[in-house]
């Protein structure tokens, strides 16, 4: 026989008659939807949780609204994404399975923060690159310093001073590289 266990509901508990319509609704009995949150919170990672109880402090929504939330902005991400491109050509790296099963969740987080990090960075370099080339310089101390850091990594820009031009190894000759080269940037042999 299983366990039992009483539990006594306080002040802060919804009533009895809000969990029996919420099983319902879901299609399950009271019991099981209890067994069911306790399994849940059971199952999170400890770390999780913690960062969750602090996250919807910091937004002042329930933990359950804060999770809900995240939840259903990334399934409307990925359902637009779908119906953009017909499917979500994105890879679920959150599912990602080791030899141990799906990646933990410390794995995940570090490896979507450095994902993102790289991205954004990139993102942010790019604009500040854009906002010296239109203004010659970086207005905001942070930004400068920002840009300082991270330009050598994550500048996809080529340094000013360096003229490019597509061109065919085979159609010029050294010679005529060298003068294209100081006469600016080109993608006609001819000109």
């Amino acid at each position: 026989m299983a366990d039992l266990i009483n539990i006594r509901l306080t002040k802060d508990s919804p009533e009895v008659e809000v969990m029996d319509e919420t099983a319902k609704a879901l299609g399950i009995s009271r019991n099981e939807m209890i067994l069911r949150a306790v399994k849940m919170m059971v199952g999170f990672d400890k770390v999780f949780y913690k960062k969750l109880e602090s996250y919807s402090e910091k937004m002042k929504v329930p933990m359950w609204t804060a999770m809900q939330n995240m939840i259903i902005k990334r399934w409307a991400q990925d359902a637009a994404k779908a119906a953009v491109w017909g499917s979500n050509p994105q890879i679920l790296i959150e599912f990602s399975t080791t030899e141990d099963g799906v990646i933990s969740a410390k794995e995940l987080y570090e490896m979507v923060y450095q994902m993102t990090f790289n991205s954004e960075a990139k993102e942010r370099v790019g604009s500040l690159n854009q906002e010296l080339l239109n203004s010659g310089k970086i207005r905001n101390e942070e930004d400068k310093e920002f840009y300082e850091k991270y330009r050598p990594k994550y500048s996809t820009v080529e340094d000013e001073k360096t003229d490019s031009f597509a061109w065919w190894e085979s159609e010029m000759t050294d010679e005529e590289t060298i003068e294209k080269l100081k006469g600016g940037k080109s993608n006609d042999k001819n000109k």
